[in-house]
């Protein structure tokens, strides 16, 4: 059975432990503990730290039970009743601390109870089938966290700035205080490149709270604060250091060009002999480039002087090309910046054709592995810098 096992690397245990407030926990859970490196980390805070490891992982028990230094449970993180064995077992636990899987799981009845039992259930699309295990043994972790404890967990990027999970960050941040989420390295995890985030919470300890969320990098040591409807937007810490200035409550306008993408995949095109435009076809670097193919009734085609700009993959975010001459059917997978007249097309094509340009999308893309972009990234951004140069 794969468990989809990530283990914390003693750095980064280190730095979810020392992001915590709570100044003299008594007891340390963590659901999920794999080979004990953030309880271990909490003991190298905490010495008189009293510890509690769950898994369902024999070999992580039997492991753990030789060092005589961490009290073990054999239990499943799915487990309905696991808030009430451990209280029995132990009482209210000050400090929770969980790198949880990263899977897909069945939205069955037991974990629609889970999420229904601390209110997040709500915020989850009733189409959905599958869920991450993750939001899970958040919920678990929530459902444990006592009135004066504090929370602890790692996260992957959909939860933090994923646009199907803003419900989510909308919960969190209405119902508890996110005090900090710190964005890690790419490569934390062996066996995953996934990028992830500590998220540390606590219950709300009073209505007067600022409403600030403080966003970090583990390979930096600037910090900048973010107001709660940006966090509910997005949560990453590098997207903000580049985009803050970008916020505006003000919507673009189209006065000067139109955007639009692909209305057809690249596999339904391809099928059709039609030639076409695809993220594979598109430069590494910036390009003008000269296209051969024709208009098709139906099919959205990019001409002379459109700037077409790649909309999904991880190696793909950041391709930008200008049509110098011809006209093409662009396939879904590229968003096309359409200007109304040459002047206009020249003066986008320096914006987008930046390395400033480049680095923002590489910042701001959605999603885990299959990142991809928005109108509205372009847009935030081209808008401000269109503006600045006129």
């Amino acid at each position: 059975m794969h468990l989809n096992q990530y283990y914390t690397q003693n750095i980064y245990g280190d730095a979810l432990i020392q992001s915590l407030s709570i100044r003299s926990p008594k007891i340390a859970l963590d659901l999920g503990f794999g080979a004990g490196d953030l309880l271990h980390a909490a003991r190298r805070r905490w010495k008189d730290l009293s510890l509690i490891g769950v898994d369902i992982d024999r070999q992580n028990i039997i492991k753990a039970n030789s060092g005589n230094l961490i009290k073990t449970l054999e239990l499943n993180g799915f487990e309905l009743a696991l808030p009430q064995l451990i209280g029995e077992q132990f009482g209210n636990i000050d400090l929770l601390i969980s790198n949880p899987p990263y899977f897909s799981c069945d939205l069955n009845d037991t974990n629609k109870r889970i999420l229904h039992d601390i209110g997040l259930l709500d915020c989850i699309s009733k189409n959905l089938n599958k869920i991450p295990a993750e939001l899970i043994f958040l919920a678990q972790n929530l459902r444990l966290l006592s009135k004066s404890g504090e929370l602890g967990i790692i996260l992957p990027a959909g939860l933090i700035s994923g646009q199907k999970w803003q419900p989510i960050r909308e919960f969190l941040l209405s119902n508890y205080q996110i005090t900090n989420v710190i964005q890690l390295p790419v490569d934390s995890f062996k066996k995953t490149d996934a990028q992830t985030f500590i998220l540390i919470l606590k219950h709300q300890q009073s209505q007067n709270s600022s409403g600030c969320v403080r966003l970090s990098n583990m390979s930096e040591s600037s910090f900048f604060n973010i107001s709660r409807s940006q966090a509910i937007s997005r949560a990453d810490y590098n997207y903000y250091k580049i985009a803050k200035s970008l916020i505006s409550i003000k919507k673009p306008t189209t006065e000067t060009f139109e955007i639009f993408r692909g209305n057809k995949s690249h596999n339904v095109l391809s099928l059709s002999n039609c030639e076409h435009v695809h993220t594979t076809n598109m430069p590494s670097v910036p390009e003008r480039i000269n296209l051969y193919g024709k208009k098709v009734a139906g099919e959205k085609v990019a001409t002379t002087g459109d700037i077409l700009i790649a909309r999904v993959g991880r190696r793909c975010i950041g391709r930008v090309a200008i049509v110098e001459s011809g006209q093409a059917i662009v396939s879904d997978c590229i968003i096309v910046i359409s200007p109304k007249n040459k002047s206009n097309s020249e003066a986008i094509w320096d914006i987008v054709s930046s390395v400033d340009f480049k680095n923002y999308l590489v910042s701001a893309a959605f999603g885990v592995g299959a990142k991809y972009i928005t109108y509205k990234i372009i847009m935030d951004y081209l808008m401000r810098e269109y503006e600045a140069s006129k």
